[in-house]
């Protein structure tokens, strides 16, 4: 089955410092969870470039071009080994790739070349093992191994060669501003407009400032296409062969007020990142049990709300449920919903337990619940699951679903005892104070319950779930002894009546795909009716793996809104206006 491939670029004014890399991961876990093979291209973290140049003529008026280009690109390296770190936190399967892996040849003077040939193959046999890889841009080696840069903006370069090379169906440069326009937008008082798209000329003349002129030349040449974009938006400039055509100026949307529902692990998350993003989400208010701790945690204290009517009487644009349990969680979830307010939940027994009354509360308000983040950590299964259904049916699906077991059973495998095994899982965030969910096989049952109702359309007639007990840990040792590994497997299959569910301990060979799921790690694998298989693998235990899936759903909803606007506007006046595009703030 062949994959998109994505090409994303991000640019030192989107990267500007470290604080900006988790925007990034959001970025790419966009593309990542439609189901792309995506390839990052980086620059230097903001003003790096500049202050490398800086230090080295400070030691001498004109240095060695070919110390100074070694120099600069170690600004690049930083910043690409950096997003490398930020992804894994997230949970995001990357891997980070230096020029010299893919053989990405330069030739020309050591600090303007042109890259001439890069081992495509070498980048799509990588993407079988890693669907992100984060490539520095700016630089690559001659046939010499000599290293020399593209020039100034020579990322911008990097991510279209490659492009090319991959035949990436598309290639995203992401700026501080979203798109192409006439003139600079920051200008105070300056009502420029946006172009939907721009020839090739068109590009070299206005966007010098903003694409590598060697970049828009590489394109024309090839006859291909780049985009520029902000992040989050869905709208962007195309470069590319056809005419020059400006987009239509559209209201700005305001950011969406969010309501969090505990701010426990995930939740807490949540609302850091909310905090990071001013420009897209405004946290509204929290409902919590202590307010002395969270006050004690520099939240301020009108968000914090510990009754359910103080929290329904606000008005948030969406809500975070990201509470533990059913109870609390079912009422206020039910009660916003009904009143056409968006949810996004974490809560899989909510999703499990109340699935007839959530879709009754749907029913005529017009509202949407999004629970990726119900299932799967940063493994985007519900997507998946979506997608192949789309291509054909599905036969059977069988995953890592509980990264709690996961991680214990390694640790058991190694020799600790079960008990010592769960309280370094809660020590480190992936167990909960009470583990008995986990233990169960209860939190693996009600996840497969989801996935089955996603794939088959149709409820589990039944689940069995066999326990984590002392003697199965004891069996991940004995396993690990005879060189396979044991792990809680769920699986699903037909029966006379309908689908049946399965959890239940395996020993496997390590290079079984589910397998390879090591640590809190979760994984997935589709059978389609034609034989063929889909895997999805993604930290599946944790504040950020969680806390990545949530804000997957809310920036999701944030470009609905956008596309919701882009609809209503095309069809003013009773007229399709196929060139209208959504504008938000430019960040400039």
């Amino acid at each position: 089955m062949q994959q998109t491939i994505v090409v994303l670029k991000f640019g030192s004014s989107v990267l500007r410092s470290v604080d900006d890399l988790p925007s990034a991961v959001h970025e790419i876990y966009r593309w990542y969870r439609d189901g792309s093979r995506i390839l990052t291209v980086v620059s230097a973290m903001g003003d790096t470039t500049e202050r490398l140049l800086a230090q080295a003529c400070q030691l001498a008026p004109t240095p060695d071009v070919h110390a100074t280009a070694q120099l600069l690109a170690t600004g690049e390296r930083a910043s690409a080994a950096l997003l490398g770190i930020a992804l894994e936190r997230a949970g995001v399967p990357a891997r980070v790739v230096d020029p010299r892996e893919i053989g990405l040849m330069v030739s020309g003077s050591p600090l303007d070349s042109e890259p001439v040939s890069v081992e495509s193959s070498r980048l799509l046999s990588m993407f079988d093992e890693h669907p992100v890889l984060v490539l520095p841009g700016f630089f690559g080696h001659t046939e010499d191994g000599r290293l020399h840069l593209l020039g100034r903006g020579g990322s911008d370069l990097s991510a279209v060669f490659a492009a090319t090379a991959l035949r990436a169906q598309r290639c995203r440069l992401l700026k501080d501003v979203d798109g192409i326009y006439e003139s600079d937008p920051a200008v105070p008082g300056s009502r420029p407009r946006r172009f939907s798209t721009l020839a090739y000329e068109d590009a070299l003349r206005v966007a010098g400032p903003l694409i590598q002129p060697k970049a828009v030349n590489h394109l024309a040449v090839n006859g291909t296409a780049a985009e520029v974009a902000a992040l989050a938006v869905p709208h962007e400039s195309v470069v590319h062969s056809r005419p020059t055509v400006l987009a239509d100026r559209l209201p700005e949307i305001p950011a969406k007020r969010v309501l969090i529902l505990g701010l426990g692990t995930v939740g807490f998350g949540v609302y850091q990142r909310l905090l990071a993003m001013p420009q897209w989400f405004t946290p509204l208010g929290a409902l919590v049990r202590d307010r002395a701790k969270h006050e004690a945690a520099n939240v301020p204290g009108d968000l914090l709300h510990t009754a359910e009517e103080a929290v329904l009487s606000l008005d948030p644009d969406i809500v975070v449920d990201a509470l533990p349990a059913c109870g609390v969680s079912s009422r206020l979830v039910v009660g916003f919903l009904r009143r056409g307010i968006d949810v996004v939940s974490a809560n899989k027994g909510l999703i499990v337990d109340e699935a007839a009354m959530l879709a009754d509360a749907q029913r005529g308000s017009g509202a949407v619940l999004r629970f990726s983040a119900a299932v799967g950590g940063s493994a985007p299964m519900i997507e998946a699951l979506r997608a192949a259904a789309k291509r054909g049916p599905l036969i059977a699906l069988s995953g890592i679903l509980n990264g709690t077991c996961n991680f214990v059973l390694e640790r058991c495998a190694h020799g600790a005892a079960l008990m010592d095994a769960l309280a370094e899982a809660q020590a480190l965030g992936f167990a909960e104070a009470d583990p008995s969910e986990d233990v169960s096989g209860r939190d693996a049952e009600r996840k497969l319950r989801i996935l089955a109702e996603v794939a088959f359309g149709q409820r589990l007639l039944s689940v069995k779930a066999d326990p984590l007990t002392d003697d199965i840990a004891a069996a991940a040792s004995e396993a690990s002894r005879r060189g396979s590994s044991l792990r809680q497997v769920s699986r699903v299959r037909r029966s006379h009546g309908g689908w049946i569910g399965r959890v239940s301990f395996e020993s496997m060979a390590r290079e079984h795909p589910l397998a390879i799921a090591t640590g809190e790690w979760n994984a997935l694998l589709l059978t389609q009716s034609d034989g063929r298989s889909v895997r999805v693998v993604g930290r599946g235990a944790g504040r950020w793996p969680t806390t990545e899936a949530v804000m997957a759903d809310l920036l999701e909803a944030h470009r609905e809104n956008g596309a919701a606007l882009k609809e209503k506007i095309a069809f003013r006046d009773g007229v399709v206006r196929q060139s209208c595009r959504y504008m938000t703030r430019a960040s400039t």
